[in-house]
């Protein structure tokens, strides 16, 4: 695959993901968090396993699934859901994308430690203006808004950000394993599935209504199957940083949906901490990748 395919798969995922935002704080309104997120990933690990029955394509199913990296980047990614849906009832969406983007910028700092990829002085400057706007974010520039339902959410979703940068780096390296694709998220998405389980039941259900239905059946088939398959394979063309980088426009994407839906009402303070932000990310991007992004 060259790198134009990538570009364009990864930007797909983004996009999909991008809705996804939107749609889980709508879906949350009618379904307790741990069951809208249950029931996605049911629903996305029954398709994803009857297509690979239906291909008869079972072989090395197994080794995969017993695999200690495979499981170790499962538990993580079920980390960074369970984060997700339990900031989301507490934080407005955009705020979400953007906290939960700074992945890239996590991502640059694991790999400074992990991989001795070391940064730089654009890669230091944009993890601290990063902060510094995560700061105005959350906390709109009163320190006593740390005790407020909305820091709570928005500090969920900020280590949703953190767990998932550590996915990023653990999937990167299953890529060059030569697992197959359809068999890698269908493991990925059962351990999702596995750990909501006991959150789920502690958490309590309530009945489906046919919004909740519209949310878990959205998620399941675009943000998750068809968003997950495009960004591995996307992944295989891409470093992984240079990859984070596209999912920035899931913050545009974000913000307009909830604008329109919701009536996005941000105050300077927040949208400077928001540009600020997405600031860091693009400059701790560019100097962790070295690459060139046309």
């Amino acid at each position: 695959m060259d790198r134009t395919t990538g570009r364009a798969l990864t930007l797909t995922a983004a996009f999909f993901w991008g809705t996804s935002f939107v749609v889980i704080r709508w879906g949350l309104i009618y379904l307790p968090a741990m069951e809208f997120l249950f029931m996605r990933f049911l629903v996305s690990s029954l398709v994803i396993i009857l297509l690979i029955i239906i291909n008869r394509d079972l072989n090395g199913f197994k080794s995969a699934l017993f695999s200690r990296e495979i499981m170790i980047a499962g538990i993580l990614n079920a980390l960074g859901y369970t984060f997700q849906f339990l900031g989301q009832q507490y934080t407005i969406a955009t705020n979400a994308s953007i906290l939960i983007n700074l992945s890239a910028v996590f991502v640059a700092i694991i790999a400074h430690f992990y991989l001795r990829e070391k940064l730089n002085h654009i890669g230091i400057a944009g993890i601290i203006i990063a902060f510094i706007g995560v700061f105005f974010l959350i906390t709109k520039g009163k320190p006593v808004n740390i005790f407020s339902s909305h820091f709570i959410g928005d500090v969920l979703c900020l280590l949703s950000g953190l767990v998932w940068a550590l996915y990023i780096v653990k999937s990167k390296e299953i890529t060059e394993r030569g697992f197959n694709d359809e068999q890698l998220l269908a493991i990925w998405f059962m351990y999702v599935t596995i750990f909501s389980t006991p959150l789920m039941l502690i958490q309590g259900l309530e009945p489906l209504t046919m919004e909740g239905w519209i949310a878990i059946i959205y998620t399941a088939f675009l943000c998750t199957i068809l968003g997950f398959l495009f960004w591995y394979k996307g992944l295989k063309a891409l470093e992984a940083t240079t990859s984070s980088i596209y999912f920035v426009i899931e913050i545009a994407i974000s913000a307009i949906l909830e604008a329109i839906m919701f009536g996005l009402n941000l105050s300077i303070l927040e949208v400077t901490g928001a540009i600020l932000a997405v600031v860091g990310v693009f400059l701790t991007d560019y100097s962790f990748s070295n690459v060139k992004v046309k």
